[in-house]
């Protein structure tokens, strides 16, 4: 038996003061399966003999075998290292806050590179993944938030034979789209996916991190195929592609939510099992809440997400966050961002920039998601008001740093705490920037432009943290750490800058 991928650290919840850990373990070979050990380091001390964790089995595939390890661990008064080993000599450590003690979270997306082309356009690919740990080492962070293009899937297309084979033999568009997906193609994309994660996660850089972070995950389109969710209902309803999607959500539920099946899901879940077309999930830790949004499973042209999924996102406010400070709401893709219309007005003098107009029509901005926007955008402002609960957009996508701003005059007083909405977006860890010419032409676009979302409410992007600039086109990830006063400092982590790009989001005042 050999550990092929892994551990890959995962977080599980808080349930009885404990804090709930998982690993995702993927070895080769009919050897005994591994077991997974683990004891609180107390100033060097170790627990004798160590504790056990609970092994469950999650799939097989050809030769190789993929595990979870479950453990908990209870917290104290006082921050506590974990290590744990795998019996094969090696350790990993990762730390468990103390009841109450304010989180340091790292959050990161676009971990890959969306062509041959981009990847070429990087000398030290996982420069970023270096600095991260290296933060990590200074001061560990409690918990990683991944918010989407964790892996790259668009070679899908290009590289499974059987499924490039096959639509090669077929004639237009329109006939392909209603092509089989045959056995021989299932199991060629099903490789290729189970795959693609074994390579991808088993780099140095980002593995040492993912063993020693608890991590939260969320997809979304390159963890599929680029602009998922955005074609047309008779092609995204086609076999092949509806088989390829199957494939791609199997494989995000094993290796991104370290579960078995729909039944196997963290309890963070927020559809019931018998109605779960949609993987969002929400936790509570302390002053600070998570929300992740799935703004893929149910994504059509004309849709985000399903009503039914934001109101038990909104049941779930309600109900659990009575006293909360801080309420993160990861949405991949920003929800304040760039005018669509604009850009792609100047795009049209930009020959060879139509992957970059197919992101922009897949934004929230697009016009068939406005509405499902500011239905987000009243429910958000009415929560903080209501709540006393600062509300915060972390978001990705974009392959840029910024920071947008949501503020509401409705009732007549702009500037009243629980009216405005911080969105930070922090893009990409892995891939490359946008074009200069293409980051020229946002800002000329953004320059003292302030869109109004409805009556009353304002949407703006703002000038980054000590810049004049509203992008910050390098790569780069975002450290999210409470302070004793229930701020947040948020710290934008640049290639090639020597320090970080702080802005601190502060408490609502309580009355």
């Amino acid at each position: 038996m050999t550990v092929i991928l892994g551990p890959i650290l995962g977080f599980r919840g808080l349930g009885d003061g404990e804090w709930r850990t998982c690993a995702l373990v993927v070895t080769e070979g009919n050897a005994t399966p591994p077991e997974l050990t683990w004891f609180v380091d107390n100033e060097g001390r170790r627990n004798e003999g160590g504790n056990a964790s609970e092994r469950t089995h999650l799939k097989s595939f050809r030769d190789f075998e993929a595990w979870r390890f479950d453990w908990s661990v209870q917290q104290s008064d006082a921050e506590q290292t974990i290590v744990y080993t795998l019996g094969d000599g090696g350790e990993y450590r990762f730390s468990v806050p103390a009841t109450d003690q304010p989180l340091r979270v790292a959050y990161g997306s676009c971990a890959g590179f969306s062509s041959l082309g981009e990847m070429k356009k990087v000398g030290n690919k996982n420069a970023m993944w270096d600095v991260l740990a290296q933060q990590n080492r200074d001061e560990p962070y409690h918990l990683m938030l991944l918010g989407g293009d964790q892996v790259y899937a668009d070679l899908v297309w290009d590289t499974v034979a059987p499924l490039r084979n096959r639509l090669a033999g077929l004639g237009g568009a329109r006939d392909w789209h209603h092509a089989e997906f045959t056995e021989d193609v299932r199991s060629a994309v099903a490789e290729f996916y189970f795959g693609l994660y074994l390579q991808r996660w088993s780099q140095a850089e980002p593995s040492a991190l993912l063993a020693r972070v608890p991590s939260l995950m969320m997809w979304d389109d390159h963890d599929i195929f680029d602009g998922w969710g955005s074609y047309p209902e008779e092609q995204q309803n086609s076999p092949v592609y509806r088989g390829i999607w199957e494939q791609a959500r199997e494989h995000f539920r094993l290796f991104q939510l370290q579960a078995a099946d729909d039944l196997d899901l963290p309890s963070g879940m927020l559809c019931e099992p018998d109605e779960r077309t949609n993987f969002t999930y929400a936790y509570r830790i302390g002053d600070l809440a998570l929300a992740v949004l799935d703004m893929r499973s149910e994504r059509t042209q004309k849709r985000v997400m399903s009503l039914e999924t934001w109101n038990a996102l909104q049941g779930w406010m309600d109900k659990e966050l009575e006293g909360c400070r801080h309420l993160f709401v990861v949405s991949s893709i920003p929800v304040v961002y760039v005018n669509s219309n604009l850009v792609e007005a100047a795009l049209g003098f930009l020959p060879g920039q139509q992957d970059l107009e197919d992101d922009f029509k897949d934004q929230w901005l697009s016009r068939t998601h406005k509405e499902e926007r500011l239905r987000l955008i009243h429910r958000l402002l009415r929560f903080s008001e209501k709540s006393g609960c600062r509300v915060t957009i972390v978001s990705g996508d974009v392959h840029v740093a910024a920071l947008g701003y949501i503020q509401s005059a409705r009732n007549g007083f702009a500037n009243e705490e629980p009216n405005v909405i911080n969105q930070l977006i922090s893009s990409a860890i892995v891939h490359p920037p946008p074009p200069g010419l293409i980051v020229y032409a946002m800002e000329l676009v953004m320059a003292d432009n302030v869109e109004e979302v409805d009556r009353g409410i304002t949407a703006r992007m703002m000038s980054f943290p000590s810049i004049t600039q509203h992008f910050m086109a390098k790569r780069n990830w975002l450290s999210l750490e409470l302070d004793e006063e229930n701020r947040v400092w948020a710290k934008w982590y640049v290639e090639d800058k020597e320090e970080p790009y702080t802005k601190v989001v502060h408490p609502i005042d309580e009355k």
